[in-house]
């Protein structure tokens, strides 16, 4: 049985999100400088209605500790996050690119290529 196009576009939705999670949760740090892992699993769910699982999330915020993109410290019992220099250098050259990004999806999905 095929899936409906609103299944589709949940699924190519989820896909998306998934693949630039660790650029989303740049952004929101950008605007919100102090960030847990629950507040980040709450925005998605809220956001995009995605449950996105703990380990996921963590696992995220780790690597992206690691590269030196944002740091964690502990407030009170939770650890929160916020933007680095480097993270926000790293986020401006990211968004600069936002038109290529956009042309590499048109080109996938213009309807010259479409059967």
């Amino acid at each position: 049985m095929s899936a409906s196009k609103s299944e589709i576009v949940t699924d190519l939705d989820a896909r998306l999100i998934q693949n630039f999670m660790d650029i989303i949760t740049l952004k929101l740090l950008r605007n919100n400088h102090l960030t847990s892992g629950y507040d980040l699993i709450r925005h998605f769910h809220q956001r995009f209605h995605m449950l996105v699982s703990s380990g996921t999330v963590y696992s995220m915020l780790y690597s992206l500790e690691r590269q030196g993109f944002l740091e964690g410290n502990f407030d009170g019992r939770r650890r929160v996050y916020r933007l680095t220099r480097q993270g926000e250098e790293f986020l401006k050259k990211v968004c600069l690119t936002h038109e290529h990004t956009y042309a590499v999806f048109s080109s996938i999905f213009s309807s010259a290529e479409v059967e």
